[in-house]
């Protein structure tokens, strides 16, 4: 091909363009957090067919871009949370606009104002989301775990416990079983200490659940619940319960056979004990406490004495004890002559029964907040040293700015009422509630609810409420004057001072939340340095398993 023939075909090709439009569109992007980008074009027919159908009612009609704010919902047309118009000069165009809140989905559509305000669109744009112009407050410490050639592969609650599944995961890459390896656990509480039972039942629960991931097989023995066992019922109690669940323990053995039995408490150990002798199982026990620490070091009476009897004497038919506690394995050593390479420490982790509501946003509801919309909290006394009058001065300014923030007043006092009338007389009172005194069980579903916690006090105030605030994972906002000392600006709160304008900066970045993430790490990375999570505790039970039984297997072959 010529020089000169690939001039000809060049300016050909430059004949052709710019290529005519043919069809109608509208075209909505985003550039960057808050500015976004429109381009459009409209045929003059569609206009001619507009003008037409209205009649006089479009003269005096306006070029306009409306924008809707569809988050969250399916439009119909009507239904944007709000709108607003850009005014543009053509049908063919191109238009740089500014949006001030983020992490939205807008829409956008072309059109004609008339004079009546009715808008007619010619052409709609697709949704766009306006990304946050900032990094996510949002942290989730779970991940999913995948062992050497994909096994095995499981979910995790907290990638900071990372380093404990690797380990595990070497540990057991050389155990080699034909079938999954299978537990019977074995838990009497149900029936001798009722209701009290239930927060150990559920820790095992957990215990259970966590070392199944590894592809055992956990079966849990408990039997129906019944009243507290009284000292002249308690033996009897137990002795019934065992009967029943070791008829379960052989029914099942019998159908597919358990590697190994785990019982817990002392309760429970005579199913373990009768497991060793009539079917040659191992028998782990976990005791999660001793009766010496049970009577905090006082005198001893005859039903004491008895369960220490029984105690001892499932320490000594175990092969292997499970303890809590440091203090608990030396007694267990001491008093009940255990050897010590049979007696290994898991910690123990009672999660909080963080509320009888479903979710966050069902305790929101029922306080008559919406759900999906952040909530400061203050609990104290409504007064002047608290700085409570403080925080409703600045809560009504920075709600003129956060369309979506709203607040909870726990606590009563001297100016309760007077806030009250002042929220209503500020437009604020739809976002306030003042809930007065509640009960602790209650509150604390309410300070679970809250995105975060404030603390505006003018004087020194108590840190109870900003430690358990921090332990939920809550964040604090307070002022140097309070002397909080376990608030560290920027990690796990902010500190600011006791002004309405102060107050009113801190509220402002609580608002942008800057920090739950912060919290979520802190206290991922706490749980893991404490090698204290549920889910670490049952990669331990685990791996202990495994190593019982290749102990015993050694034995044998011996």
């Amino acid at each position: 091909m010529t020089q000169e023939h690939i001039r000809e075909v060049c300016w050909e090709i430059g004949t052709k363009f710019p290529i005519p439009f043919t069809s109608e569109y509208l075209t909505f992007s985003m550039i960057y957090p808050k500015r976004g980008y429109l381009q459009w074009h409209v045929k003059e027919s569609s206009v001619h067919a507009l003008q037409a159908k209205c009649g006089d009612a479009f003269h005096g009609s306006r070029l306009v871009i409306r924008i809707y704010d569809v988050t969250d919902v399916v439009f119909n047309g009507f239904n944007a949370h709000t709108f607003f118009d850009l005014d543009v000069h053509g049908i063919v165009g191109n238009y740089y606009m500014n949006f001030d809140r983020t992490e939205r989905n807008l829409l956008a559509e072309f059109g004609f104002r008339f004079r009546d305000n009715s808008f007619h669109a010619l052409v709609r744009s697709a949704t766009i989301f306006f990304d946050r112009d900032r990094p996510s407050g949002k942290f989730d410490p779970s991940g999913l775990f995948v062992g050497k050639g994909f096994q095995p592969v499981f979910d995790v609650e907290n990638v900071f416990d990372a380093p404990i599944y690797e380990r595990i995961s070497r540990e057991l890459s050389g155990v080699e079983r034909a079938e999954p390896l299978s537990v019977a656990v074995v838990f009497l509480g149900a029936a001798i200490a009722g209701e009290h039972s239930k927060p150990l039942e559920r820790l095992i629960a957990q215990l259970n659940e966590g070392s199944q991931k590894f592809g055992g097989r956990i079966q849990m023995l408990t039997p129906a619940e019944s009243s507290q066992a009284d000292g002249k019922t308690l033996f009897a109690s137990v002795e019934r319960a065992t009967a029943a669940a070791y008829t379960s323990l052989e029914l099942a053995h019998t159908k597919t056979p358990f590697h190994l039995v785990h019982c817990h408490d002392w309760y429970s150990a005579p199913v373990g004990i009768q497991a060793i002798e009539t079917l040659n199982l191992p028998f782990v026990l976990s005791l999660h406490s001793t009766e010496y620490e049970r009577s905090q070091g006082g005198a001893m009476n005859e039903i004491s004495s008895a369960i220490c009897e029984r105690e001892k004497a499932a320490v000594q038919a175990a092969n292997l004890i499970i303890v809590p506690h440091s203090s608990t394995r030396q007694q267990v050593i001491s008093l009940y002559g255990a050897a010590e390479d049979k007696v290994t420490i898991i910690s123990e982790v009672f999660e909080h029964e963080q509320s009888t509501f479903q979710s966050i946003q069902d305790i929101k509801r029922s306080l008559g907040l919406n759900g999906d919309w952040p909530v400061a909290l203050f609990a104290g006394e409504i007064s002047h040293a608290s700085g409570a009058d403080l925080l409703m001065d600045a809560l009504i300014e920075v709600s003129k700015r956060h369309g979506e923030a709203q607040f909870v007043f726990v606590g009563n006092g001297p100016l309760k009422g007077e806030l009250e009338g002042r929220a209503w007389h500020g437009g604020v009172a739809h976002r306030c509630r003042f809930l007065g005194d509640v009960a602790r069980e209650y509150f604390e579903s309410v300070l679970l609810a809250a995105d975060f916690i404030v603390i505006p006090g003018r004087t020194w105030q108590d840190s109870g409420l900003a430690q358990k605030a921090i332990e939920f994972g809550k964040p604090v906002l307070t002022t140097h004057q309070s002397h909080i000392n376990c608030v560290t600006h920027g990690q796990n709160g902010l500190i600011t001072y006791d002004n309405p304008g102060s107050i009113i900066w801190g509220l402002n970045e609580m608002l942008a939340n800057p920090l739950q993430g912060n919290m979520l790490r802190l206290a991922a990375k706490r749980n893991a340095n404490q090698s204290q999570s549920p889910e670490s505790s049952a990669m331990e039970q685990y791996l202990l398993y495994e190593h019982l039984l290749k102990r015993i297997q050694g034995e044998t072959h011996v």
